[in-house]
């Protein structure tokens, strides 16, 4: 395929409009930032798993505290209390994995999605 038709074919499905109610600029913000931050975090762990560079856990360290920075202004902006949020992550893991994450049960939870449940 050539450039200019992948551009008119790409141009046919984009967004026609930007909605601006859909998130707040500071929501969008922290969800830009932590994924932006997570972006450098497994930099940090490419460098070190595949160029055999020392990990750099001090900046790894620094950038999960960046990733918690915006986590906590997304929480803050949509009023989201993060120790529930913590709790019903936690109360979903254990319904997935009562004892303790098996490769059995994953596996299973993989058949499920593919056959259309969650």
């Amino acid at each position: 395929m050539d450039i200019k038709t992948f551009e008119q074919e790409s141009a046919r499905t984009m967004t026609p409009n930007i909605f601006p109610d859909s998130l707040s600029p500071v929501t969008l913000h922290g969800i830009i930032g932590i994924a932006s931050e997570s972006g450098e975090l497994l930099d940090a762990a490419k460098k070190a798993y595949f160029y055999g560079h020392k990990p750099d856990k001090a900046n790894m360290r620094e950038e999960i505290g960046d990733i918690m920075w915006y986590l906590m202004a997304v929480c803050r902006e949509e009023q989201w209390d993060i120790e529930e949020i913590m709790g019903e992550n936690i109360a979903k893991l254990r319904k997935r994995y009562p004892e303790q994450f098996t490769t059995a049960l994953s596996a299973m939870r993989l058949d499920k999605i593919k056959d259309g449940g969650a």
